[in-house]
């Protein structure tokens, strides 16, 4: 208890801002996550924002999720608004005080009417309508979302059954959210759902609008929406000159920020996500085209998503580098890891977290890292060629992802382009290195990546009940068909399963349609028995990700009675008790050849061990260790996988590095050195002679667990066999 009295009164985490694109922002609002140790609050009465100058600012917190054994805070969110000169960074520190807090200089007045919610900033009154047009604002009126598929242009004001509720309502911040279709003018025929936010501020003339649509139509997964146009249409009050810009593709990379009739218009990701168009028309009427009618048309497949943020600037400033590049407030590494432990075994690269022996090979680590991440970046640019068309990473429904290959055979059944689908969660590698070190280029390329998985490696309706939030297959053929034979399908296991970057986005951004899409997902696991081990062991891995994480953030016990009842199948497994594996599991189809272990592909032990390993910590369950070990132990007796002599791994030794933190966990659990001493020779070879790569997918899994073997090498850990 004293403990934790001093440190609730040594509370001081510094938290940095950091202004990247060369435009100052002044009184920006700011949304963002932060950590806390175990046992430090049960609310946040007594927390306090400060800046530079030790001044308290207005700021709202609010709970986000609790440490799931003792209920104390686990992460905030916190909203205030926050200043940065150009290209600088600016400081502020979260404490905790009993001293009240300051008064915000400005609050929202919101005012509920007969289908409508009137919100009032104080600069800027505006209307958000339940049924109808979206909003109508001083300059701008009758704002509307027109869709064209084929010869119809479908509209979200048609649509007689949406709905508008206040999501979230601070005294300086307010969601709307507004859910529905894009329908005709018989307002029963649709096309696309979709979930519409409008966020605003106090004091502030603007309005952040995040779109999606939705797919749930059709009975089969191989039924599509044709996208024939997609526009935000809204009517100026001021007349304006005509104005047609589109970006077909991705050059010219101008800024996504328009301004007609005293209003700013702004598209994040404006030339990441073409086409994109904006038009003024001679009748008064504005058009961003979020994919203009010129373009070439695009089917959107059932179960697709896409997202866009939107900014609506009603006074005519300019606020593109808002809305382009969010300011995060970012505590230190040290903070999200060896102080708070928020994130499990995971230690920051500094000097004082490993003995002076280890940390060198850390920065070749990390280096690795950088390096092969800067390769997959630098790849976006470069294109491909396909059937005599030019293509590149870029456009509305690629960014984010990378391509995995090119099949241009059309004799084949699985020809076209594979995408990678963000496979092996590609994004929540990059988050484990930011939170680990601080780099920003890795938070911007996760963030990326993030929103491509939650809208497209994410199916958000499947045809068979229970399946809806299943994963892409990975690599996927066009994005949408399995690679192996061209079949509509999302995934019939959980080989594929990624949802853990959603979560972190979540909790670092407080982005709302990430958490969305992070329950749908994870409620799919718990729903649709993926785990089949006999053909793809890295399933075990995946579900516990998915299902610790989901009961960390959300704590709903259904996702701790899955992580359970997977531990129990593994184990039936191992002992080969067939009878409890048909009580368990009717998918599950047992092999004597694999008694003790898991299946005959030792690279993907690494993913399975190191989920089992979470989930031994977590579980109280101390059987399985022992298990662990057994199923170590059937890969080094195995000649077809593992050399001896050689110390090496025969099947895919690239991968050997995946699995170096499971190995040192069951080193720390058996007292036995010898797993840790392979897993640390595997570490040291890689780390030296493997080259970087530029392939997303080896990314993923050459980096998703390896970072947590850096904790074995840190001074946090205490069971680390003598060297």
């Amino acid at each position: 208890m004293f403990c934790l009295i001093a440190l609730a009164i040594a509370l001081d985490v510094p938290l940095t801002v950091v202004e990247t694109l060369g435009v100052a922002r002044e009184g920006e609002p700011v949304t963002f996550g932060v950590p806390l140790p175990k046992g430090l609050l049960r609310d946040t009465g007594q927390l306090r924002l400060v800046d530079a100058q030790g001044r308290t600012l207005p700021a709202d917190f609010r709970i986000v999720n609790k440490w799931w054994d003792d209920g104390s805070v686990q992460w905030v969110h916190a909203d205030f608004n926050a200043s940065v000169s150009a290209s600088s960074s600016a400081q502020y520190r979260l404490t905790l005080s009993d001293a009240p807090p300051p008064s915000p200089t400005s609050t929202l007045r919101v005012e509920r009417q007969d289908g409508a919610i009137k919100v009032n900033t104080g600069p800027l009154e505006f209307t958000a309508h339940a049924r109808g047009h979206l909003l109508d604002g001083p300059g701008l009126s009758q704002v509307d979302v027109h869709l064209r598929s084929d010869e119809r242009v479908y509209k979200l004001s048609n649509w007689a059954r949406s709905e508008l509720v206040i999501e979230e309502q601070t005294p300086t911040k307010i969601i709307l959210k507004r859910t529905g279709a894009h329908a005709w003018v018989d307002k029963e025929d649709k096309a696309l759902d979709y979930v519409v936010r409008i966020i605003a501020h106090a004091g502030r003339s603007q309005v952040k609008i995040v779109y999606s649509f939705v797919n749930r139509q059709g009975r089969e997964m191989s039924d599509f929406v044709r996208l024939d146009g997609l526009w935000l249409q809204g009517r100026l009050a001021q007349s304006a000159d005509a104005q047609h810009v589109e970006q077909l593709d991705a050059e010219p990379r101008r800024k996504g920020w328009f301004t007609a009739g005293n209003i700013g218009f702004g598209v994040r990701w404006w030339w990441q996500l073409y086409p994109k168009g904006f038009q003024v028309l001679p009748n008064g009427r504005v058009r961003l085209d979020l994919f203009p009618e010129t373009a070439r048309p695009q089917n959107i497949y059932k179960g697709v998503a896409k997202t866009h943020e939107l900014l609506l600037s009603f006074d005519n400033s300019n606020h593109w580098a808002e809305l382009e590049e969010p300011l995060l407030p970012a505590a230190p590494p040290k903070w999200y890891t060896r102080d708070t432990k928020a994130l499990g075994r995971l230690t920051d690269t500094a000097p004082d977290a490993y003995p002076p022996q280890h940390y060198p090979l850390v920065q070749r680590y990390d280096q690795w890292l950088t390096t092969s991440r800067d390769a997959v970046l630098a790849k976006r640019d470069k294109g491909f060629e396909f059937q005599g068309r030019k293509f590149d990473e870029y456009g509305m429904l690629n960014f984010g992802d990378a391509m995995h290959k090119l099949i241009p055979n059309d004799s084949r059944p699985d020809y076209g382009v594979h995408w990678e689908t963000e496979y092996y969660d590609f994004p929540h590698a990059l988050f484990l290195h930011f939170f680990r070190t601080g780099d920003r280029v890795s938070f911007r390329t996760a963030v990326e990546a993030a929103a491509h998985l939650a809208d497209v490696d994410i199916s958000h309706s499947e045809d068979r009940p229970g399946r809806d939030g299943a994963p892409r297959t990975g690599p996927g053929l066009n994005h949408w068909t399995r690679y192996s034979n061209g079949v509509f399908i999302s995934s019939t296991s959980w080989a594929f399963y990624k949802n853990e970057s959603l979560f972190d986005r979540w909790l670092l951004t407080g982005d709302l349609w990430s958490r969305d899409v992070a329950r749908l997902s994870a409620d799919f696991g718990v729903t649709y028995d993926g785990l089949d081990l006999q053909s793809n062991t890295r399933s075990i891995g995946h579900g516990m990700f998915a299902m610790l994480k989901a009961y960390e953030v959300f704590g709903d016990r259904k996702y701790l009675d899955r992580a359970n009842w997977i531990v129990d199948c593994v184990h039936a497994w191992q002992d080969g008790n067939v009878a409890r594996l048909k009580e368990l599991s009717s998918r599950i189809v047992w092999s004597p050849e694999f008694a003790g272990g898991y299946s005959h592909q030792s690279w993907m032990y690494g993913i399975a061990l190191e989920g089992m390993a979470q989930g031994s910590l977590t579980l109280n369950r101390p059987e399985m260790p022992s298990f662990l070990k057994r199923a170590a132990d059937w890969v080094f007796a195995n000649p077809k996988e593992w050399n001896p002599e050689q110390r090496k791994f025969l099947n895919a030794p690239v991968h050997g590095v995946m699995l170096t933190p499971g190995l040192a966990y069951i080193a720390e659990t058996s007292g036995d050195r010898k797993y840790f001493d392979i897993a640390l020779e595997h570490f040291q070879r890689q780390v030296a002679n493997e080259p970087p790569t530029n392939r997303l997918k080896l990314f993923a899994q050459l980096f998703r667990n390896s970072q947590r073997f850096l904790w074995y090498l840190s001074t946090e850990t205490t069971s680390r066999p003598s060297e």
